[in-house]
């Protein structure tokens, strides 16, 4: 059980599994609604080669012209949920970040994000982070994206 002398430093540890972050760390700085957020992607994993296909779900969109930003969210048979940030139909240069926030009993403990840059192909996901539940703690998330000198972002989930 983790109590008050819990560090975010530990919660976000217990939250974020994986493989080493490849996609670039945001910058420090402040989420859409001026929250100060961490610049790292933490431990996380690949939702390409993490999920099968068809264990990967779409979740609420933005839109920038034709431009999408979209939260998605995926699982492993039987295991713990994951949230991740995409962009499509975007330019070389484009950015998608993914912005969380770990709840625990109505006092925010821990924020962060995770930035990914378009290169090639007009596509670009962020790392996925694990969604962990129960003990007081809950994990919202949102993704934005910046594509044509414009910055949209999805409403939060869950």
């Amino acid at each position: 059980m983790l109590t008050g002398k819990t560090t975010a430093a530990a919660v976000a540890a217990t939250l974020l599994i994986g493989t080493p972050a490849v996609a670039a760390a945001a910058t420090p700085g402040t989420t859409p609604d001026s929250r100060t957020v961490a610049s790292t992607c933490g431990r996380s994993v690949n939702p390409n080669t993490y999920f099968r296909p068809g264990m990967r779900h779409a979740g609420r969109s933005a839109w920038i012209g034709s431009t999408r930003i979209q939260l998605r969210y995926g699982n492993r048979p039987g295991g713990p949920r994951y949230y991740w940030a995409t962009i499509t139909h975007a330019s070389r240069g484009d950015k998608v970040t993914l912005y969380w926030d770990i709840d625990h009993g109505g006092s925010w403990r821990d924020s962060g994000a995770c930035s990914a840059t378009v290169h090639s192909g007009g596509a670009q996901n962020t790392r996925a982070v694990k969604a962990v539940y129960g003990n007081g703690f809950h994990l919202e998330a949102e993704a934005c994206g910046h594509h044509a000198g414009r910055t949209r972002c999805t409403a939060s989930l869950p």
